[in-house]
């Protein structure tokens, strides 16, 4: 299940981020977080994480992630963990990778990535994902974010002009299973647009009791 998330951070936010990540001496290369064999692949630069401004973006986006409804309904977070402030200049790339299982001991169930510079202020730079109906280039407007199941393939495909800015990060769920996680999302997303078109209250509580009952059933914690 690959969700877009939109404005999470909203048009002041996200200028706010781009002023205060400027300082290029806030940055170091992306090889520092990655193992041996990604260190071959990945071709970008990455927030030194001692750097207070580094920090306080990061911090920013873990708590706009907690209070988004939508977010919850899709991760049903357990944690969300190590999150990393990405920048991609001209020449830039990360070829086709995995996430491994576990980073900083937080089991990676889901991924995202939120988008801190406009699309038409770069050229390249998609987030290509492997799907069952093949890959899915996502390019999103700055502010919104794309979140994914970790176990799938993906990329940055190559900058060729401008520079790309974004936060990535990693969830562990209370529910391991991803198709248990598919079916609460859609429970709760139908409970939602019942609640939007004026539904008996009733209806709403029968779903609402029938979710929070599975939760109970499927979760770890």
């Amino acid at each position: 299940m690959l969700i877009c998330l939109e404005n999470i951070l909203d048009r002041t936010e996200v200028k706010a981020v781009g002023e205060l990540l400027k300082k290029k001496d806030l940055f170091e290369s992306g090889e520092v977080t990655a193992g041996k064999r990604a260190r071959r692949m990945k071709s970008n630069l990455q927030g030194r994480t001692s750097a207070a401004e580094i920090s306080g973006v990061t911090e920013k986006i873990r708590s706009v992630l907690n209070k988004n409804k939508l977010f919850n309904n899709i991760a049903i977070p357990a944690k969300i963990g190590r999150i990393l402030i990405s920048l991609y200049g001209a020449g830039m790339k990360y070829d086709v990778h995995y996430d491994e299982p576990f980073i900083d001991r937080l089991r990676t169930d889901l991924s995202f990535t939120v988008f801190l510079t406009d699309p038409d202020t770069y050229v390249g730079g998609e987030l290509e994902i492997d799907s069952p109906s093949g890959a899915q280039a996502i390019k999103l407007p700055a502010g919104c974010a794309v979140i994914y199941p970790s176990d799938r393939l993906h990329a940055v495909l190559p900058i060729t002009d401008g520079t790309r800015l974004t936060a990535v990060g990693w969830v562990q769920s209370r529910i391991r299973s991803s198709e248990q996680r598919q079916l609460l999302f859609e429970l709760a997303d139908t409970t939602t647009r019942l609640e939007s078109s004026g539904a008996q209250t009733s209806e709403i509580t029968s779903l609402k009791h029938l979710r929070n009952n599975l939760l109970r059933m499927w979760s770890e914690g």
